[in-house]
């Protein structure tokens, strides 16, 4: 028996013949398609020039994948690797490999640890060389990666979730358009297939906060101020793309193969839209901080600096700066004010006149009453009990970028300490304060 169709004659062999569809891999032969179906083979579906390759269901877009997991909402946990498994990182030996992309000689002991890969676009954020960053994150240009080189399948997912990223209209290259960062992660491959595209949007948000924990803290810390409005240098979140801030994208690559799915959708509630961003250069190891206790508290520390700069509120920001100073001061309790401003001038300065005079500016900040009126007339007091706007209080907008220049000196002068010292035990630094 032989099939002619439109010109295209396949023989009895060649109709029988078992394929795989190099869509979902599905066995089929094209008499499967004969007789009650082979009107496909024409216009407009024109199945006769797909045949050979394709089952009909994916050319007509409407197959499934094969052994379909069941759908599951629950979060996917992911994890950083232990410390020790950062220890070879980098290998001088291997900078070369590291530097030019090559993910398979540059992650190869991560990947013999079972981590997979996340690689996330990044916007506001321009660099022209490889950006060395601790506990195997790298950031490469645009352009450095060869995306090509990895195999995306994303009909291991559901159904549901596969076509919910379909919807976004995210493709891979797109990421080429951007600077992407590369980071070991340790995660369920299987719970991963098994995600509901909320699911996956939760496990870009995650991804995003622990580059935030792991490096962007650091980075936006050293390059950013504390300002009445919004920081202009500030870069987006890590996944969200620049040609579409509402969308965001991360590309996962498994351990035991160079395959992977694209996670595409809207995981992120808000924009920074102020400003060019950041250009990036590479930033100084030391100015990370260490898995000491000290280390830890300056790690949170730099985690609220980093949030309180997306605050567009100036009434807010400077409640969050109070707060973030209080905890600085005194991490593992309650301190009330008159004593966390005596904790503080420590760190500012040795002058006693410098030393009183920050005794009464802390008390202009927080709570203090007008000698004459008896009002309140301190400016924490007045915000948070009274509900008055920063604005209100301070008119001139000179005085409010004076404000925020002082309260970023006073969280720079406690945080630059505790990186300094970031080795230490609580017990230790305790001491170490005293003796200030």
């Amino acid at each position: 028996m032989k099939l002619s169709i439109d010109g295209l004659t396949l023989s009895t062999y060649e109709t029988k013949l078992v394929r795989i569809c190099s869509d979902c891999s599905r066995a089929y032969s094209i008499l499967d398609y004969a007789g009650g179906r082979d009107h496909y083979f024409y216009r407009p579906t024109n199945y006769k020039n797909g045949c050979e390759r394709h089952c009909l269901e994916c050319w007509l877009g409407v197959s499934e994948p094969l052994d379909t997991p069941p759908e599951t909402n629950e979060s996917i946990g992911v994890e950083t690797p232990c410390p020790e498994i950062h220890q070879h990182w980098y290998d001088e030996k291997k900078y070369r490999s590291i530097d030019q992309g090559d993910l398979c000689k540059a992650y190869k002991k991560y990947f013999q640890e079972d981590c997979h890969l996340a690689i996330l676009p990044l916007s506001r954020l321009v660099t022209d060389r490889s950006v060395f960053l601790p506990y195997g994150v790298m950031i490469y240009p645009q352009g450095r990666l060869n995306l090509a080189s990895i195999h995306v399948d994303n009909k291991q997912l559901t159904k549901v979730a596969y076509s919910q990223i379909s919807a976004s209209n995210v493709r891979l290259g797109q990421l080429d358009k951007h600077p992407l960062l590369v980071i070991p992660l340790k995660f369920s491959w299987e719970e991963l297939k098994r995600g509901s595209h909320s699911a996956h949007l939760e496990m870009i948000a995650r991804i995003s906060e622990i580059t935030d924990s792991l490096c962007f803290d650091v980075i936006n810390y050293q390059n950013c101020k504390l300002e009445h409005l919004a920081c202009e240098t500030k870069p987006a979140n890590a996944g969200q793309l620049m040609s579409n801030l509402m969308m965001s994208a991360a590309l996962l690559v498994k351990s035991d193969a160079m395959n992977s799915v694209l996670l595409a959708g809207a995981a992120f509630t808000h924009v920074t839209t102020k400003g060019l961003g950041l250009d990036l250069r590479q930033p100084e190891w030391d100015r990370f901080p260490q898995y000491g206790e000290v280390g830890k508290i300056a790690a949170h520390g730099l985690s609220l600096y980093s949030q309180m700069l997306q605050t567009q509120s100036a009434t807010s920001k400077f409640v969050q700066a109070l707060s973030l100073i209080e905890f600085l001061a005194c991490p593992d309790d309650f301190m009330k004010f008159q004593d966390i401003k005596k904790v503080v001038s420590k760190y500012v300065t040795n002058c006693p006149k410098e030393h009183e005079r920050l005794m009464d500016r802390f008390r202009e900040l927080t709570g203090k009453k007008d000698e004459t009126t008896k009002q309140e007339v301190g400016l924490r007091t007045n915000i948070v009990h009274i509900g008055a706007r920063l604005e209100q209080l301070i008119k001139s907008r000179s005085e409010r970028e004076n404000l925020f220049r002082e309260l970023d000196g006073y969280v720079r002068a406690m945080l630059d300490h505790m990186i300094e010292h970031d080795y230490m035990s609580s017990e230790e630094y305790e001491t170490l304060k005293k003796s200030m």
